[in-house]
């Protein structure tokens, strides 16, 4: 058997680790000033890929290698900060979450116990879903996909070896499949690409094939060549380039991804001896840094999190440097106090320590599970001195399963997208007129209210697409220049309900103000038009109703709800937070004066194409429920009826106005009502 060199301690990856963790902390915390800073975790997965990699080989080499071993190593490395992390979640949300939010703490972290937590946010995604900077536990997410991929690379190792078959093709023969996966999934479905564990292995194979190179080409001292020091300089500009130039706009991972790993593998691969890889590395400052790594990612996002949260998502500025300061005396805290005492010292403790470890691991997951079935316990003492609360009714979305449904076929035409379009359309009942529903993500909610307040939900449906104007021969461009996809889909919706004799009445709902005031940019389909936004509107919504009321269809225009500012929603957040300060007269309502001049270009453009067919067409207007002559209110009774971002409204909230809608419907005749 032939003896191999143990690979000696390098400074430099734990100074590369301190590259990875900066960039992810800055973007995190101040993310225009580094909005690709999300690749530093590309960084770290090549570095987990080279270090796991090089270990299983040399212990294959010298017929050390056991399973058992390396799980116990895993564990002794991952579970001590990662324990820390989840109960100490736990005890500040027990404080300081409303119920809802700390029911979905619970069940992230029974998934980052589980080492689940990738595939338990791609389910989660969607257009409804809570915003990525109220998860407190997010980022475990990668921690899933690295242990999803040690699950399966050492016994695949093991068996190659066993084999005498060469590592090396096995190696470039699955990260090219797996990078394959990616580009493929990535233009298609971004999430998935995303979070799921086979389109990122690539990365980790690629750290683990480096390793084997080493593990053959091993040297016994640092190279210093030319090469190498122009190898480590393209490292650290792809990486640079990575972070500078990559956003959330981008198709990521796909073929951006190469600009982190790539980095990252050149850097590895020049060796310490490098000028970059032994000065700027392996300096005591970034050595220090990539030391105390894993548990700074660990806290780093959870305290930025837990303050967006208290702060209904207003921006931390300085606190965020502040929670930052706090993330890295944590860290120092938990690898001095926590990791090292547990992951090494007395050796015939060692077996105890793994006991307890795996112990508290999973008493850990089962109280975040129990806090996930109780409801996020609403009735614990921590919340007996909130005035409001917030109903805890999930919104009805477009399922995977409606892209079976031929209509869905005709309509989206292969583009339709669960978490944007809200298709809701099961077999329509043939003994009463249905109501259709067309919108954007407002058309939406009503429409949650409408189906949920009437007597028979299912001859009520819903067309819908987010960020689309329901008006024919209109598209919208949101803000990163991409188009919203609103055609065909509005004029095959449009067509269906004309060419549809049981539908009888159509509600038209949508975020006007955005479309109007150039939140995103409407676009006519014909080509060469140069119409203002309000000139687009007014065509494209009096020939929508031209067409609806041609088909002898009774039509409600519904005005918008009123858009509560942030400073507004703020307040209205306070009064839900135990830890924070209320006061009696904080303010959470808008004055209705405010509402109507946001209104005003809306409220005229709709009034004046509803007056063309004053016998089809009827004009509704929410602030009659949500308002009173002097403001308009955000709650109602004990309840908050808007969702964080002030112009959605909750479920309860739309159920308000669609009884209102019910009660009052000005010539409506279809609607099932309740008894």
């Amino acid at each position: 058997m032939r003896t191999h060199r143990h690979l000696a301690y390098r400074p430099d990856i734990d100074g590369l680790r301190a590259v990875a963790i900066l960039a992810v902390i800055v973007f995190h915390a101040y993310p225009r000033s580094l909005p690709g800073g999300f690749a530093g975790v590309d960084v770290f997965f090549v570095i987990s890929g080279y270090l796991i990699g090089g270990i299983i080989f040399r212990n294959l080499d010298a017929g050390s290698f056991s399973l058992a071993d390396f799980y116990a190593r895993r564990a002794k490395r991952i579970f001590p900060a990662l324990i820390t992390v989840l109960l100490g979640g736990l005890a500040f949300g027990w404080f300081a979450l409303l119920a809802d939010e700390y029911r979905a703490l619970g069940k992230h972290v029974a998934a980052g116990a589980g080492f689940v937590s990738n595939l338990v946010l791609w389910r989660e995604s969607g257009y409804f879903d809570t915003a990525a900077e109220f998860k407190p536990l997010l980022h475990l997410w990668s921690l899933g996909i690295e242990e999803q991929f040690y699950l399966l690379y050492p016994v695949l190792m093991a068996l190659i070896w066993r084999l005498r078959a060469n590592p090396a093709h096995a190696l470039l023969a699955l990260a090219a499949l797996s990078f394959g996966g990616n580009l493929y999934l990535v233009h298609s479905d971004t999430v998935s690409a995303f979070f799921l564990p086979f389109t990122r292995f690539w990365e980790l194979l690629g750290g683990s094939t480096l390793a084997y190179v080493h593990f053959r080409r091993a040297t016994a001292k640092p190279s210093t060549s030319l090469r190498h020091e122009l190898q480590a300089a393209a490292g650290i500009l792809l990486i640079a380039a990575a972070i500078l130039v990559l956003d959330k706009d981008k198709d990521f991972p796909g073929a951006w991804a190469l600009l982190p790993t790539l980095g990252a593998l050149l850097l590895i691969g020049a060796g310490q001896g490098t000028w970059i890889n032994r000065r700027l590395l392996a300096s005591r400052p970034m050595v220090f840094i990539g030391v105390i790594s894993y548990p700074l990612y660990l806290w780093h996002w959870l305290l930025l999190s837990f303050g967006l949260i208290l702060r209904s998502g207003e921006p931390l500025h300085h606190r965020a440097a502040l929670l930052i300061a706090a993330a890295f005396l944590l860290a120092w805290l938990t690898f001095r106090y926590v990791e090292r005492p547990l992951r090494f010292g007395a050796f015939g403790l060692q077996r105890l320590k793994l006991a307890s470890l795996w112990s508290l691991l999973a008493c850990a997951g089962l109280l975040g599970f129990a806090v996930f079935r109780l409801d996020g316990l609403p009735e614990r003492a921590a919340l007996a001195g909130v005035r409001l609360k917030i109903d805890r009714d999930l919104p009805r979305l477009a399922a995977e399963g409606y892209r079976g449904n031929g209509i869905a076929k005709a309509l989206f035409q292969g583009e339709f997208k669960p978490g944007d379009d809200f298709f809701q359309l099961g077999d329509l009942p043939k003994d009463q007129p249905l109501t259709a529903v067309i919108g954007d993500s407002h058309g939406n909610m009503l429409y949650q209210g409408l189906a949920t307040a009437a007597a028979r939900p299912e001859t009520i449906v819903n067309l819908g697409r987010g960020s689309c104007l329901p008006f024919v021969g209109l598209d919208t461009v949101k803000k990163n220049g991409r188009s919203a996809g609103c055609q065909p889909f509005v004029g095959n919706v449009v067509d269906f309900i004309t060419q549809t004799p049981d539908i009888a009445t159509v509600v038209i709902a949508a975020f006007y103000k955005q479309y109007l005031e150039g939140g995103v940019t409407l676009r006519s389909t014909q080509a060469g038009s140069t119409k203002s936004a309000a000139e687009l509107f007014r065509t494209g919504l009096s020939d929508t109703l031209e067409r609806l009321v041609r088909a002898n269809k009774q039509v409600v225009l519904s005005l918008d709800n009123p858009d509560m500012d942030r400073t507004v929603m703020t307040a209205c957040y306070s009064l839900l937070r135990p830890l924070l300060p209320r006061s009696p007269d904080t303010g959470c309502q808008m004055p209705r004066a405010g509402h109507e001049r946001d209104q005003a270009l809306a409220r005229g453009l709709i009034e004046e194409a509803a007056a063309r067919f004053p016998d089809s067409v009827r004009v509704f207007d929410p602030a009659a429920v949500l308002c009173d002559a002097q403001y308009c209110y955000a709650y109602h009774k004990d309840d908050l009826i808007y969702q964080f971002d002030g112009n959605h409204l909750t479920v309860k909230g739309a159920v308000l106005v669609a009884e209102r809608l019910f009660a009052r419907p000005d010539g409506v005749r279809t609607f099932a009502h309740a008894p």
